[in-house]
């Protein structure tokens, strides 16, 4: 007989949210753009409030040193154990103060710093079972 898996799904509070965000180094910028949405991989930290990351001056992602509304995204999941999270936050970009310093995995100069000011944070928690035959849904 095969087990079924199940799936557990729980709410993350703000506090957690923000915890989770400053453990981890890479997230998901997305944004409305004149030929389409992108999605682009960012280094970032928290600050205050706000996700702030940097790039080279005249990218696209430098671009959003103008107001623009953005959804940010970071998970972690486990394939093995089928648990992980996820944590989204939507908001405003400004420029970033010039004191507050970003990680990069990218070499180059990346001397414009971008801030996401956060309006609204969601996360939730997956735990649950993995079945030991895939599934044909």
């Amino acid at each position: 007989m095969t087990r079924e898996p199940v799936t557990y799904f729980s709410r993350l509070d703000a506090d957690e949210c923000w915890a989770l965000l400053a453990d981890a180094e890479v997230g998901r910028i997305a944004w409305l753009r004149p030929d389409g949405i992108s999605i682009v991989p960012v280094n970032f930290r928290t600050n205050s409030g706000a996700i702030v990351f940097h790039t080279a001056p005249g990218t696209m992602l430098a671009a959003l040193t103008e107001p623009t509304e953005v959804s940010f995204q970071v998970d972690e999941i486990d394939k093995e154990t089928a648990i992980g999270w996820t944590v989204l936050a939507r908001g405003t970009t400004t420029p970033a103060d010039a004191s507050v310093k970003s990680i990069s995995w990218v070499d180059g100069d990346r001397t414009v710093g971008v801030a996401i000011e956060v309006s609204t944070l969601a996360g939730r928690v997956v735990s649950g079972t993995k079945s030991e035959e895939p599934r044909n849904d």
